[in-house]
């Protein structure tokens, strides 16, 4: 057998399966069990197929937050492909504003890719209302490591400083009063970004403080490397 004619029938090989295990999953899908439905698309992910990405994509924005969530970490492991991975994964997310749970495990699933096209997201959500969710976007720009993420990440520590520690007007009439859940949001995402950061440039500052006064002598000669 020549090599050509080798990979046209693995080719047609791996269509096959492919076609199969969309088969499958539709006949699955059909169940009224939350379970079963996450056991269809997790089995389908299985199938590291081009001819799958479309369907995982539909699970994305269809069905309980559970088969969405198994959607997308299936899509996270996928080895073909990734660029147009990634495009799915983030057009989903829109769609899924009222889910952070669903947010969550789709900029997890960006995170796992690693593609370049992750940073987009991670900047939108990374100072999202949702703790969660915005540590899940600071993870990306962790491991898609760009220098153009350093500002960005400096900038969200920098306004987390005093999140949660309230302010009175003087007069009293303005005051705000301390609020703890900002205040360990302020401390998770401030903790998530100082981890990005240290993996972006090497370096082992802590502080904001820190950090932009490592950054004022070494922004214009730093190299991701």
């Amino acid at each position: 057998m020549t090599l050509i004619a080798f990979v046209i029938l693995t080719g047609l090989l791996d269509d096959k399966e492919a076609d199969e295990a969309v088969r499958a999953f539709r006949a699955a899908m059909k169940s009224t069990e939350v379970s079963a439905r996450v056991a269809a698309v997790s089995e389908l992910g299985k199938c590291r197929h081009e001819k799958v990405l479309k369907v995982l994509a539909t699970c994305l924005i269809i069905d309980e937050k559970e088969v969405r969530i198994q959607a997308a970490d299936a899509l996270g492991q996928f080895n073909v492909r990734k660029p147009q991975v990634c495009g799915l994964l983030s057009d989903a997310l829109e769609m899924n504003r009222r889910s952070p749970e669903v947010e969550s495990a789709i900029l997890k699933a960006l995170k796992e890719l690693g593609e370049e096209g992750a940073l987009g997201p991670a900047y939108r959500y990374m100072d999202d209302k949702n703790s969660k969710v915005a540590e899940a976007a600071i993870g990306i720009l962790g491991v898609v490591r760009y220098k153009a993420s350093i500002e960005p990440l400096l900038k969200l520590m920098k306004k987390l400083i005093h999140s949660g520690e309230g302010y009175n007007s003087g007069d009293g009439s303005l005051d705000v009063p301390e609020d703890e859940q900002l205040r360990q949001r302020a401390r998770q995402l401030q903790a998530a970004a100082c981890m990005a950061l240290q993996s972006i440039t090497g370096e082992k500052w802590s502080t904001s403080e820190d950090w932009e006064s490592w950054w004022k002598k070494n922004a214009a000669t730093f190299k991701v490397k």
